[in-house]
């Protein structure tokens, strides 16, 4: 099976996913306590984003073979070698996600996620260290704003602020 094809079944999965949790997502009830986002805010944006997400995969399927149709080489599958195969790039950044969630509590949002957007950064190939860096100093404290300030969705503070108290 080609890796147009994997992609192509992959988008449309994905799209009957998104469209059956967007359904479901509607159903969700707002309590007396429910903020300006309401208790559905979240899944249902999950839902768009597995949505889009999956609608991108499936046109860049269509792309894809596309192209291979109009060049075909013999340079073989070489992303299937090694470090570049896409099964072992989801499981290190599976990995990755794993050590985000574990650090979450104990780290709080802000450092965590400032460490999650430089080590998705380095494993996406980013070498500069001084960028990585900037990115990961504004990543969290912007994230946080966004979530914390204009959603007002409270992000955890973590083990190390109780620390401090006192």
């Amino acid at each position: 099976m080609s890796d147009s094809l994997v992609d192509r079944i992959a988008g449309i999965l994905g799209l009957l996913l998104a469209s059956v949790y967007l359904v479901f997502t509607r159903g969700i009830e707002d309590s007396m306590l429910a903020d300006a986002v309401g208790a559905a805010g979240v899944p249902t944006g999950v839902g768009v984003v597995l949505f889009l997400a999956s609608l991108l995969l499936f046109i860049k399927s269509l792309k894809k073979s596309a192209v291979k149709a109009e060049s075909k080489s013999d340079d073989g599958d070489k992303a299937a070698e090694g470090f570049e195969h896409p099964h072992r790039q989801a499981a290190i950044l599976l990995a990755i996600l794993i050590v985000y969630v574990s650090l979450l509590p104990v780290l709080g949002y802000v450092l965590s996620i400032g460490l999650l957007v430089g080590s998705v950064a380095w494993f996406g190939g980013a070498r500069k260290l001084r960028t990585i860096g900037v990115c990961m100093l504004v990543a969290g404290p912007f994230l946080w704003f966004l979530f914390d300030w204009l959603l007002e969705i409270h992000m955890p503070v973590g083990l190390w602020a109780q620390w401090f108290k006192g």
